[in-house]
């Protein structure tokens, strides 16, 4: 009999736990479906300083602020020119062939580092100072797992046509990139000057119950 009353006080505190973990699930379930965020695409180029300034100043303040409201999508291209060759792909970049070198690793490690955090803290690292592209790229990734993949693809044609991919997203934008960078909320692209002054107050604009961070 004490054995069989025990099975049931265990059975019973079993399904308890159950339900406890089932309701937990469907709180977190609930507060992420909640979460508003807001889609942040950043066109740039590698060696452009506007853009180094908005991405270190601005992107990623903001990101490390409110990064639960925000999907940043990193695009590398700007106001470069594909030149499609024999199946590969030859690029003119506006700021020479080290930004062409650039544009290519950047494009690689997006590829690669799917962590949304260390994929904009990657990018950031390398654009402080992206003249040497191998070279940054080796300080700013040589003690990550991807760096290898990433170091392979930017030397192959899987770089070249990842740029290329993004010279395409970049000219799919209507009306066409005239400054660098250039930055669209929502695949919105007004306010242009707002955003790249003050791009935590733009995305909080756009969140319908905003954290505490924005009105803080």
């Amino acid at each position: 009999m004490v054995k069989v009353t025990n099975l049931k006080i265990k059975l019973l505190a079993l399904v308890f736990a159950i339900i406890f973990c089932l309701q937990i699930f469907k709180l977190w379930s609930f507060y992420h479906e909640k979460t508003q965020k807001v889609l942040v695409k950043v066109y740039y180029e590698a060696l452009c300083s506007d853009s180094r300034n908005f991405i270190i100043k601005q992107l990623l303040p903001t990101y490390n602020t409110i990064e639960n409201y925000m999907d940043v999508q990193l695009i590398p291209y700007g106001k470069a020119e594909t030149i499609v060759t024999n199946d590969d792909y030859v690029f003119k970049c506006q700021h020479g062939e080290p930004e062409c070198q650039a544009n290519i690793i950047h494009a690689c490690s997006i590829h690669f580092v799917h962590d949304p955090r260390k994929q904009l803290e990657l990018i950031s690292c390398m654009i402080k100072n992206n003249m040497y592209p191998m070279s940054i790229l080796k300080s700013c990734a040589e003690h990550m797992k991807e760096y290898k993949a990433i170091l392979d693809c930017s030397i192959s044609i899987e770089g070249r046509r990842l740029l290329m991919k993004y010279g395409e997203m970049t000219n799919e934008l209507s009306p066409k990139v005239d400054f660098i960078p250039t930055i669209t909320l929502d695949n919105d692209h007004d306010n242009q000057i707002l955003i790249l002054k003050n791009l935590m107050r733009q995305v909080c604009q756009r969140i319908k119950e905003p954290p505490r961070e924005c009105v803080s």
